[in-house]
């Protein structure tokens, strides 16, 4: 059910700096989404390829923000339409279990219950915070208090 149309790509925010760019749905397009809230969304800008979320703009509709790299991509700006053709992202968005935390997860009952009962976004930002670490010393401390939080309770890195 890929959606093909045309908008303005738009500012948001104070000035022309393009800080922050968005691009309202049509009507027509919100209402065949599958949810008013939050969809998570896959297509084409002017024939670049992204992966973002539709997000609800509170009056029935939606809109997505256009990072840089889709507007450079897509060779569209503020004040310029753009042509989308955008379908539901059902790809999963789960991340690849790292090894050494599969290991230490599977030592503590109460961390791989938390593990499993998080969002596959809230997991992926605790295996990132593990895939910074520069140093093997580094990257094993974090696993372990990776491990240690989630046992507690902790349900985001940053939390």
């Amino acid at each position: 059910m890929a959606l093909r149309f045309t908008a303005r790509i738009e500012s948001v925010g104070p000035g022309e700096s393009a800080a922050w760019v968005s691009l309202a749905f049509p009507k027509e397009v919100s209402e065949k989404l599958p949810s008013r809230g939050t969809v998570p969304i896959a297509g084409t800008i002017n024939g670049f390829a992204f992966r973002t979320s539709a997000l609800p703009d509170g009056k029935g509709g939606h809109s997505m923000m256009v990072n840089k790299a889709m507007r450079v991509g897509g060779k569209v700006g503020p004040g310029e339409p753009a042509t989308v053709v955008l379908d539901v992202d059902t790809a999963s968005r789960e991340p690849e279990m790292p090894k050494d935390l599969a290991r230490a997860l599977s030592a503590s009952k109460k961390a791989k219950a938390q593990w499993d009962d998080i969002t596959p976004r809230a997991r992926a930002e605790w295996v990132g915070h593990l895939d910074e670490a520069k140093k093997p010393e580094t990257r094993a401390r974090r696993v372990e208090k990776t491990v240690e939080r989630l046992a507690k309770g902790d349900r985001r890195v940053y939390d």
